[in-house]
């Protein structure tokens, strides 16, 4: 009993150290969303050993974690998609105002108000920065709050463009082009990918009910899974989810890095 008490209080305090411990401000956010699936699968593998043993900690594990990055792709994926629009709508209104503008600042002034979707609040206070910060200051403010690759594109167009002040329309119709094609990527990902998550959710949660329903309605069929042949049956059920679910959530690691 001492054993498990400890084991349980170690676990507890790795997996409250993976979820809160410090991060870049930058990237908190999206770290502790990297962070806490982890956790959760960790603490019901723990759980599971804990009580019933490291059978059901194993499968305990491998389904809150296929359960928890579903959780996480769906929300996230939307919020990619959402984020990639954006910034690719700002960038075409951008490059249509730089054809009748004779400064970087004029056109963002004009094509600020403009944006819509997560990008809109960004591209306001890029505009109030140029004015109190300079163009290279307000760059740089700007694709830290993008937090996008076409963001980060985008600001150090700007920035090159009002520190050369050369010709910056061919570049922006490049940043338009490969906006447009980050978005039409992030849609893709989403609709074929993070969209069908929740389904392997389901499939592993009613595999699991199926089994502790049979269990809790025989006694013969409880006593089969606590034996030998059920232990060893539940660790390959576990081991073959996590297979066939690590192609899917190791997309959905990559989009969320």
């Amino acid at each position: 009993m001492l054993r498990s008490a400890a084991l349980a209080v170690a676990g507890s305090g790795v997996a409250m150290w993976a979820l809160w411990a410090p991060a870049p401000s930058r990237s908190a956010p999206t770290v502790r969303a990297r962070r806490w699936p982890w956790t959760v699968a960790a603490g019901a593998a723990l759980a599971g050993v804990v009580v019933f043993g490291w059978t059901a900690g194993a499968v305990a594990g491998a389904i809150s974690g296929i359960c928890s990055w579903s959780m996480v792709a769906v929300p996230t994926s939307r919020r990619c998609v959402g984020a990639a629009e954006s910034v690719a709508q700002f960038a075409a209104i951008l490059a249509n105002q730089a054809q009748v503008s004779r400064t970087v600042v004029d056109a963002l002034e004009t094509a600020a108000p403009l944006a819509t979707g997560p990008i809109a609040s960004a591209a306001a206070q890029l505009v109030r920065d140029c004015r109190s910060l300079g163009v290279e200051a307000a760059a740089q403010h700007f694709a830290a709050a993008a937090d996008t690759p076409a963001g980060e594109w985008l600001a150090d167009v700007v920035a090159v463009a009002a520190a050369s002040g050369g010709e910056w329309l061919p570049i922006l119709g490049v940043l338009e082009a490969e906006a447009a094609e980050t978005a039409a990527t992030a849609r893709r990902f989403h609709r074929r990918v993070a969209a069908n998550l929740p389904q392997l959710t389901l499939a592993a949660v009613l595999g699991v009910a199926v089994a502790v329903g049979s269990a809790l309605v025989s006694s013969d069929a409880w006593a089969w899974l606590a034996g030998p042949q059920g232990q060893q049956i539940g660790l390959v059920a576990a081991v073959l989810a996590v297979v066939i679910c690590a192609r899917p959530l190791s997309a959905v690691w990559e989009m969320l890095r």
